[in-house]
Order: C-alpha cells, then structure tokens, then sequence
C-alpha cells in the first residue's frame, strides 16, 4: 500500500526548462559563446553545484562559479516573480488528490531559494510535509541522495512510496532509492 508520494518540481510541476534554458543562453551570450538543447538537457534534474560548473566551465573562465550562480539564480528568481514560470496542466490537481491521501514531499534539484519562490508564487508550501534540495545533499540527482533523505523526514519505506519525475536523471534516482518511480516524460524529455 502506498504511503507517499514524492514530487520533483522543475519539469513536473512548473514548466521552468525552457526559463532555465533562456537564462543560460543569455549569460553564454553575453560572452560570445551558445547554449544548445543538448547542453540544457545534459542538466536537467541535476544540482547546482554540476549546472555551475558546466557553465563556469563553457565560459571557458570569463566568469568565476559564484558569480555565475548569482547571476543564473537572479535571472530565474526575477522570472519566478514575474510569473514567467508557468504551472504545468494537471499539477495543482495532482497536489491537491494526494494531500489527505499521502504523505507528501518535494525533491528537486533546484537551489532552496528558487523552490520556495515558485511555491511561495504557486501558493504551494501548505502541500509538501518536506522539501528537500539536493544542494542540502552530499549528490544530486541521478544518485539517490535527494530522495532517500526526503523519505527519511517524511518517516516512509521507499517501498511504499511513490516518486514522480520527468527527468531521466530523477527517474535514475527514484528507481535507485527503491521507490516506485512513475515518469511522467515532457516534450524536451528523452
């Protein structure tokens, strides 16, 4: 019998790759250089500290980690404010069917300040038990680090519980932490 349920968020929840996607691209830009979809979708799902280095790395040292963190999470803050982060079709349902049914928790890859902005936008904090990024992990995303520290605060077996993901990196995880993952793919998902 299930017990939980565990949400990613970008991808899942809110439809935030294609503002991620544009926020890289125009930080490369301002240095010359391009971002492809095959560079946003070798980071989908992955922690901040991969995504800075892969970017800090392409800037080829025209700009140090920390500020390229600052620089990409302002962007993605602003555009989290502004309502540029849509909510995907289905969410706010699937939300609201689990609570008084599951136990219910949030995994994601973002950094906590970007998570609690589009909850906050969303009005979702009242919905998750737990919130975990996996920058409060020793790895992200695809080890399972995310995900069993998620079932540890919410008290639940990894057997009697469910992870919904869209990434092939969260879907890696899931299955890795022994929980029963349910991939729910979108358009830039391979």
């Amino acid at each position: 019998m299930i017990q939980a349920v565990i949400f990613d968020m970008d991808g899942l929840l809110v439809d935030s790759e294609p503002v991620w996607f544009e926020a890289r691209r125009e930080l490369l830009s301002r240095f010359g250089k391009g971002w492809t979809t095959a560079d946003q979708e070798r980071l989908m799902g992955v922690r901040t500290s991969t995504w800075v280095e892969y970017l800090t790395d392409k800037l080829e040292g025209a700009m140090p980690a920390d500020e390229v963190l600052t620089t990409i999470v302002s962007i993605m803050a602003t555009s989290y404010e502004r309502g540029d982060v849509p909510i995907l079709p289905g969410a706010q349902e699937a939300l609201e069917y689990c609570v008084g049914r599951y136990r219910v928790g949030l995994a994601s890859g973002s950094p906590r300040l970007l998570i609690d902005a589009a909850l906050t936008g969303a009005d979702w904090h009242r919905y998750f038990e737990e919130v975990v990024s996996s920058d409060e992990c020793a790895h992200g995303k695809p080890a399972p680090d995310v995900y069993l520290t998620t079932l540890n605060r919410l008290g639940v077996s990894a057997e009697r519980t469910v992870v919904l993901e869209d990434s092939p990196a969260g879907i890696l995880a899931g299955k890795a932490a022994n929980a029963k993952v349910i991939a729910v793919p979108r358009g830039y998902t391979a």
